[in-house]
């Protein structure tokens, strides 16, 4: 199992991890997860930017035990897939909710919307499983 310092190091090494530092903070976000490190006290923090609305949301004990097991990357593409989930389903309920009304032209791009959720969510099962196949051939 790591340590929060080593998850932070291995999204400071992902060059797919972007860099969002600011004042007394170093930062980096993939795929809406946010990790961040103060530099005075070296907390570290890991936040799922699709949740919370105005404020991100700090992610639950049960998902950070998932970036302690895991890893950076794995806990990234678990969580992002999680959001994907939350998204379809509510696409799927406006959908449901608007085919009374025959809006075709919200619907059409409610439909768009979900494919669009879809493909992502797609690309990125397929590379948390090539990951975890990895990960299994190390152990």
């Amino acid at each position: 199992m790591h340590n929060l310092n080593f998850v932070f190091e291995q999204a400071l090494l992902d060059e797919y991890s972007g860099t969002l530092d600011s004042k007394g903070v170093e930062s980096r976000l993939l795929l809406t997860i946010k990790i961040t490190r103060d530099n005075d006290s070296g907390v570290v923090e890991i936040l799922n930017t699709a949740k919370g609305g105005e404020y991100y949301e700090v992610i639950s004990d049960i998902e950070y035990e998932l970036f302690l097991e895991k890893g950076w990357r794995y806990g990234v593409y678990v969580l992002y897939l999680s959001n994907c989930r939350s998204k379809l389903s509510i696409v799927d309920t406006t959908i449901n909710e608007h085919m009374q009304d025959k809006s075709k032209t919200l619907i059409e791009t409610l439909h768009k919307r979900r494919l669009s959720i879809l493909n992502n969510y797609t690309k990125v099962k397929l590379k948390l499983n090539q990951l975890h196949n990895e990960q299994e051939h190390l152990h």
